[in-house]
C-alpha cells in the first residue's frame, strides 16, 4: 500500500522585477536594440496576440526565481499585447517565439 505523498503548503515566492545591476550597453549596442523593439512592435502594432519587448526579466521555472533571464528584443506570439513588470512563462502559457 503507497502512502500519499503530504502536501507541504507554498509559500509565497519573490519574483524581482530587476537583477539590481546597471545596464551595461553602449550606444552602439543600445541603439540598434531599442530600433529593433521598436520596429517590431510597430510591424505588430496591428496585432492585439503578440508581445513585443526588450530587457525584461522572464521567470522560466515557477518557484524558482533564479531561473531568470532578460533578453535585449523579444517577441510571444500568441500572447495579448499589454505592459508588463515581468514576463511570467507559466503564466503567459508560453515562452518567446524570437530572441535576441
Amino acid at each position: 500500500m503507497t502512502t500519499p505523498a503530504i502536501q507541504r503548503p507554498r509559500s509565497k515566492v519573490y519574483y524581482p522585477e530587476s537583477d539590481g545591476k546597471p545596464m551595461a550597453e553602449s550606444d552602439y549596442q543600445r541603439i540598434p536594440l531599442a530600433y529593433a523593439v521598436e520596429a517590431l512592435d510597430y510591424f505588430f502594432r496591428d496585432r492585439a496576440d503578440v508581445y513585443v519587448s526588450g530587457n525584461l526579466l522572464i521567470y522560466y521555472e515557477e518557484g524558482d526565481p533564479d531561473q531568470v533571464v532578460s533578453p535585449d528584443v523579444f517577441v510571444a506570439l500568441g500572447v495579448p499585447k499589454s505592459e508588463r513588470r515581468s514576463y511570467f512563462v507559466w503564466k503567459e502559457g508560453k515562452a518567446p517565439d524570437f530572441v535576441v
